[in-house]
């Protein structure tokens, strides 16, 4: 039985609206309005934000967020572009401590976007110890100095074709990319940190679940957090290099308390940004074929 929500019978005047947006989700049949006790409901809540009379009452423990939803007619599609064009990938940050007040609030705007089935299985990990961080460092040290050495032996790539998917097969016969993990390597024992870039913290997201779509999910929360982020003085930046490495190495997931069952789809870094952006960058057009 759903717990999600009730209906006011004083206030509902039947005018069907929360069962025509809830249509796609639960069949509804011979009803003035959508029912609380539906084993169908996911809790998507659309019927909710439709209602005129604001008849749908939200159960404990949910409660409507408390923001301002006037703004949205406010919001013009060039400020809005312009927005999303000046955020940058940070790798550069100050030696400041961001708040865990801070990283609580990136964290619950992460929940405000569309989720597979209204599932919103993704979890956050926070990394924020320097003493936690040295011995992912050190970890994964020791997984990309093993992934250069299979990637510039020719003996070692033949071996390992048969057993990985079509993406590595393409990293294993790339020049252009045997170079650059060579180089990374290097840089990374000369004491840079490609990884976290020295940032005070870490937003780890995965998830236990495998269905219906935990990885977009998290991407997408953890971009919310990125436009959150900026405009709250903060940079961040996605890192596939850490991401790859946690989902292939049982030792940082127990370094970092996450179930060795659960993936790792994104992370990203946070922090005071110690650089100023000045102009928007451009990029390459995209090609559109109309069907």
């Amino acid at each position: 039985m759903s717990s999600f929500f009730s209906v006011d019978h004083d206030l509902c005047i039947s005018c069907g609206k929360c069962i025509k947006e809830c249509g796609g989700h639960v069949k509804i049949q011979n009803s003035i309005h959508v029912e609380p006790g539906n084993s169908e409901c996911s809790g998507c809540l659309h019927c909710y934000t439709v209602c005129p009379k604001g008849a749908i009452k939200l159960n404990n423990p949910l409660k409507a967020p408390d923001l301002d939803f006037s703004v949205i007619g406010d919001i013009r599609e060039k400020s809005l572009s312009s927005f999303l064009a000046f955020r940058r990938s940070i790798r550069s940050y100050r030696a400041k401590l961001v708040e865990d007040e801070i990283i609580k609030l990136l964290i619950d705007r992460s929940r405000y976007i569309p989720s597979g089935g209204n599932s919103h299985s993704y979890e956050f990990t926070i990394l924020k110890s320097d003493a936690v961080k040295s011995q992912i460092r050190e970890e994964l040290k020791r997984i990309y100095k093993f992934r250069e050495r299979l990637l510039n032996n020719p003996l070692l790539r033949t071996i390992a074709k048969p057993f990985v998917n079509s993406q590595m097969k393409e990293f294993l016969k790339s020049d252009i990319y045997r170079a650059r993990m060579k180089e990374l390597v290097a840089r990374i024992y000369e004491g840079d940190d490609p990884f976290f870039h020295n940032s005070p913290a870490v937003i780890i997201i995965h998830s236990k679940e495998l269905i219906p779509t935990p990885k977009e999910d998290a991407i997408l929360a953890g971009y919310n957090i990125c436009m959150i982020a900026q405009t709250l003085g903060l940079g961040a930046c996605f890192v596939t290099l850490a991401q790859n490495a946690f989902n292939g190495s049982r030792r940082c997931k127990e370094i970092l308390k996450i179930p060795s069952h659960s993936n790792v789809y994104a992370v990203v870094t946070i922090g005071y940004t110690d650089v100023v952006h000045k102009r928007i960058a451009p990029k390459p057009l995209k090609a559109i074929s109309w069907v």
